[in-house]
């Protein structure tokens, strides 16, 4: 029975573990939020909220969600996700406030314990305040609970 519920408590904490992470990139200058296992090894979810301070129109506030599909044996993932704020987000060639964005992404092999590194880059679409593309990237640290 011991070993049972060792095996039981392997195979669900990754489902309830969560993690912190901070980026610096798009969509939002300085990012942070969580990101949490929906379905362990295969599907996570991620919440953030962000801050730009270099905005056109000042100071900026937004936050978004993604679902992020890992690649299996891999620290390859990929995904898309929605986002808002109340000025400009930060990309290449557009600005906006409010569109949808894919996620490609890894993790670094630097081998710290509950402590990881991440590259993403980010192609956006706009939908306000008009229609348009942008390309996006950010670099963050990932802390696992």
């Amino acid at each position: 029975m011991k070993k049972l519920v060792i095996v039981l408590m392997l195979l669900l904490t990754p489902a309830l573990a969560q993690s912190l992470q901070v980026s610096l990139g798009s969509p939002f200058g300085i990012n942070a939020g969580v990101r949490l296992p929906l379905i362990p090894f295969l599907l996570d979810g991620r919440a953030y909220a962000g801050l730009n301070f270099l905005s056109s129109g000042g100071t900026s506030f937004g936050g978004g969600v993604d679902a992020l599909v890992n690649i299996p044996l891999t620290d390859v993932y990929a995904g898309a996700g929605l986002f808002f704020g109340s000025g400009d987000a930060l990309s290449l060639i557009n600005r906006g406030t409010a569109g949808a964005r894919g996620v490609i992404g890894t993790y670094l092999n630097l081998g710290l314990p509950l402590v990881g590194i991440f590259v993403e880059a980010h192609p956006i679409f706009y939908f306000q305040p008009s229609p348009a593309f942008g390309l996006g990237g950010s670099i963050g640290v990932n802390i696992g609970f």
